[in-house]
């Protein structure tokens, strides 16, 4: 019986505070990967691309939105877009929608674009029920983290001369 107990408290500390995980660029491909796992892994100057590891919900909300808020803060030239990689969360809850909007709307106010991509049917559903599916930059289900953030250079290198 205390084997159990210990074991549902350790599955909720866990799951109230999910891996988010801060992504580079794998060396030479047009993919994406957990910088703190790869070291190797590139950063893409004025971007910052972060993939949270779990479901977003209201137990869990706030460290989500604290670790990437904080991150974001953190750096010494902030960045000009966030791309949140949804492709890991399996369901958003009401609350997980809300604090996406309200990340949307404070990373804006601070003159930083947030993108949301690839998330799942059921994520973009609830998005859009919670009326929060245009503040993150609008949710495309075609757009992935390759394609913002080659949009993102296209818009920054400006027009052939």
């Amino acid at each position: 019986m205390i084997g159990t107990i210990i074991s549902l408290v350790l599955l909720i500390r866990r799951a109230s505070r999910p891996h988010v995980a801060l992504l580079g660029r794998i060396p030479d491909t047009g993919r994406f990967s957990d910088r703190g796992r790869h070291p190797d892994n590139e950063l893409i100057p004025g971007v910052m691309i972060f993939r949270p590891e779990s479901g977003l919900m209201y137990f869990n909300m706030d460290h989500v939105r604290d670790t990437i808020v904080d991150r974001v803060r953190g750096e010494t030239t902030a960045p000009k877009l966030v791309v949140l990689d949804l492709s890991a969360p399996p369901r958003v809850d009401m609350h997980g929608a809300q604090m996406l909007g309200s990340v949307a709307d404070e990373l804006t106010a601070s003159g930083i674009q947030l993108q949301v991509v690839e998330a799942r049917s059921s994520v973009r559903e609830r998005l859009r029920t919670e009326g929060v599916e245009a503040r993150p930059g609008g949710i495309d289900r075609f757009t992935t983290v390759a394609d913002a953030v080659d949009s993102f250079q296209k818009t920054r290198a400006g027009p052939a001369s």
